[in-house]
Parts: structure tokens; C-alpha cells; sequence
């Protein structure tokens, strides 16, 4: 409330009061000045089943890195899009709500709600034509990128009044369904994987004054508590648990699925860990960088033929680094499976297996094993152009440490095909 307060005040002040909520959660000089999210922020708030930590992330096109970054941290994801005239029609002409959705999908959530915000602009009114017209389209694009969920909820709201947030709204009659926050309690439990040697990719590194450095991710596997070692994919260091921070309060341990600051006081540095590196038990099947992986991908759109060679950016957990398709090991036939073995050259709906170079330090897991660290996302300038699954990496288990990198190779004429920017 104390929060909540300055925000209002200060809102006032800069003669901007319809801001007073969303700079709960953007609080920085830049997005403030800009009017939309550019760092990834959380805030955790509590239902009567479940406690949520809830993550904003950026929407805008020119910030995907710190986009994918946070879906790969999350159960479920809320598509916000906009009921205002010209704003919901923008999203759909530039292909942006639809690459939002194929993000969501490809980063492996499974359960998506969508919150058709600014009902009560002057140029919607709490229409149900306009409601249903977005969910229309919208449910279209959910199925054409993959989502299987069936009766994908939506719900008509008001950011600003909280209509149809945590309780039914008087302005909206014609909404038959449930508040938003009744909506996200409906998509729980979520089920957990079993007990396995501990993976926390790291979203954020800072240091605090009390903390020491401060890590900051998601529990993918395993159990982390307090006074445990930890090593990094990717280095030499280990570092040691001193404090843990989930939903907001201190917590003796953190399992599968909770998103934490990790507190290691000065065990490590700050300046020697960041954004994609991986925390695990040094002593329990540590994780570790790849020198190749072999993944089986399935490309999505591409405006060319793909040969070896070609070097786009891959995500995987939080993250991003070019990546070389060094071989291209078989063409899979979608009807009978059957495997064409070193095809010359892979297109826009092929299934291909893949052998991948990461251009600089990454840490992948064979899907089988450790799911959401196998999960890879193919981009070119801003497009999603295929999604796969590693099927076997090869590193040096347990040997941390920098690895020598190959020359890049030059691209030819006559060769690969690259999105314009």
C-alpha cells in the first residue's frame, strides 16, 4: 500500500495518473519515460489456493531477449491485448500478438490466458461485439501456433478501474465467466518433475549490500537450500547458498518450480556470473557447456533454403547466443518418419536433425532428461523461425570452464538465406 501510494502521488505530480498502477512494476527512469516495460520485474500476490509470483515482461519487438528470458521461467502465461481501437489492430497487422503467442508456445508453456485489457476506452465502451470479435481472433492464433489447451479463457478487464480483476464487474454484464484472478486459480496445480540433480538458470546478477551477490531464477529441478555449494556452467567458481528469497520472504529452501534470489554472500563475485548460466550441485551430475548438440527441429518460417553453415540465434532457459548449424544430419518425413540421411539443404515445414555449434558459452541438456533445459528457439532478426528439442549434447561433464570457440565462418554468396533486419 505504502508502494502503492507513492506511485499514485507521484503519478499526479507528472500530471500522468492513469499511470499509478503500472509503475508498480516499471520502475525505472527509462520506462516511465517510454510507457512500456523494458527490464523484466516481478511482484508476488497470494489467492485463496495458490501463491503467484507474477512477472512482467516486455512486449515491444526491439526487446525479445529479455522476453524469452523470463517465459522460460514461467507456468503460465497471460496474453495481455488491447480492446482499443487501432492499438488491437496494430498488434494483428505487424504479426507481433501472434509472435507473442508463438514465443509462449515455443518456450514451452502449455497454459496461456488472455486478458482483453481497456474495455472501458471511449472507443470500446464495454462492448461485447469488440470482445468477441478480439477473442476470435486471438483463439486463431493460440491454435495455429500449437496450443492444444482447449477453452482457452478469456476475460474482458479494465487495468485501470479493476473491472473483472479479482471480482465480477457491474459495467460488463454479458461476461458469463470468471474474474481473472479466479481464471489463474483454474489453471493450477501445475505438475512438477521428479527429483532430480539440481539446474537454476540465471535470469539476473547483482549485488546488494547485505546479500552479497544475488542470483536470481528459477528452480528448474532439484532442491536448493541454504549452506549448500554451488557451481556455474561455465566457469571455475562455486560459490555457496547463504540466503534464499521466494515470494517475497526469506526461505530455508526452494524446490522445483520456485522462483528465487539466491544470496551467496562473497563466495562469488558478481562480475564472474551472468544471464544464462546454469547453478547445480557440483558434485551431482553438474551442469556444464557444450561444445555441439545434436537437436531434432522443426522449421517453422524461413524466406529460404537453410544449409550448413547458417548462424541464427538460439534460445534456450534464459539464454541467447548465436549458433552455428555446423551439420545437417537427416530430413525427417512427417507421415512415416522415415530419415533421409544429409540432405543438402533444409525449408519453411521440414523436420530436420540438426548437429548446433553454439558461437559462444552455452548450457543445454538432452530433453529426455532436464525438458525445459532441451527446449531450443531458433530466431532471426526478431522471427521465430523453428523450435526443436536436443536430443544429445556433447560437453565435458563436470569440467567447468571456458572453452575455445571455432572461427566464425564467412557467409558466401549463393548461400544461406538471412531475415532483413
Amino acid at each position: 500500500e505504502e508502494q502503492h501510494a507513492e506511485c499514485r502521488s507521484l503519478a499526479k505530480d507528472m500530471g500522468r495518473p492513469a499511470c499509478e498502477h503500472v509503475w508498480m512494476l516499471d520502475a525505472s527512469k527509462e520506462e516511465r519515460e517510454r510507457g512500456s516495460t523494458v527490464e523484466p520485474s516481478r511482484a508476488h500476490f497470494s489467492s485463496s489456493s495458490f501463491s503467484y509470483t507474477a512477472i512482467d515482461t516486455p512486449g515491444d519487438a526491439g526487446l525479445n531477449n529479455n522476453m524469452l528470458s523470463v517465459l522460460s521461467l514461467a507456468d503460465v502465461a497471460v496474453l495481455v491485448v488491447s480492446a482499443a481501437q487501432g492499438e488491437f489492430e496494430a498488434g494483428v497487422d505487424s504479426g507481433r500478438t501472434r509472435e507473442l503467442a508463438l514465443s509462449c508456445f515455443a518456450m514451452g508453456i502449455q497454459k496461456v490466458a488472455v486478458w482483453v485489457t481497456k474495455m472501458d476506452d471511449m472507443s470500446v465502451t464495454n462492448a461485447m461485439a469488440r470482445y468477441e470479435e478480439i477473442k476470435k481472433t486471438v483463439s486463431g492464433f493460440l491454435k495455429q501456433v500449437g496450443f492444444k489447451q482447449p477453452d482457452v479463457p478469456f476475460v474482458p478487464i479494465s487495468g485501470i478501474l479493476g473491472d473483472n480483476l479479482a471480482s465480477k464487474s457491474s459495467e460488463m454484464t454479458w461476461y458469463g465467466g470468471k474474474p481473472a484472478s479466479d481464471v489463474l486459480d483454474s489453471l493450477g496445480p501445475i505438475n512438477r518433475p521428479a527429483e532430480k540433480p539440481l539446474r537454476l538458470p540465471l535470469l539476473k546478477v547483482f549485488e546488494h549490500e547485505d546479500a552479497g551477490t544475488v542470483v536470481v531464477g528459477r528452480v528448474e529441478f532439484g532442491t536448493l537450500r541454504i549452506g549448500i555449494k554451488v557451481s556455474f556452467s561455465g566457469c571455475f567458481y562455486v560459490g555457496e547458498v547463504r540466503s534464499i528469497r521466494k515470494g517475497g520472504e526469506t526461505a530455508q529452501e526452494a524446490k522445483s518450480g520456485d522462483i528465487v534470489s539466491v544470496g551467496l554472500g562473497s563466495s562469488v563475485a558478481a562480475e564472474h556470473l551472468h544471464r544464462g548460466m546454469v547453478a547445480s550441485n557440483p558434485t551431482s551430475d553438474p551442469a556444464a557447456d557444450v561444445e555441439t548438440f545434436t537437436a531434432k527441429v522443426s522449421i517453422l518460417n524461413h524466406p529460404g533454403s537453410i544449409r550448413a553453415g547458417y548462424c541464427p540465434v538460439m534460445a534456450v532457459h534464459t539464454a541467447q547466443v548465436a549458433c552455428e548449424f555446423e551439420e545437417l544430419l537427416g530430413l525427417v518425413d512427417r507421415k512415416t518418419g522415415k530419415e533421409t540421411k544429409n540432405p543438402d539443404k533444409v525449408k519453411t515445414g521440414d523436420i530436420a536433425v540438426i548437429r548446433m555449434r553454439p558461437r559462444s558459452a552455452a548450457c543445454v541438456e538432452a530433453y529426455k532428461q532436464y525438458g525445459s533445459l532441451g527446449r531450443v528457439v531458433i530466431r532471426d532478426h526478431g522471427r521465430t523461425v523453428a523450435i526443436g528439442v536436443v536430443e544429445e549434447e556433447n560437453q565435458e561433464k563436470g569440467v567447468s570452464g571456458p572453452k575455445k570457440r571455432p572461427i566464425p565462418q564467412t557467409r558466401t554468396e549463393g548461400g544461406n538465406e538471412y531475415f532483413s533486419s
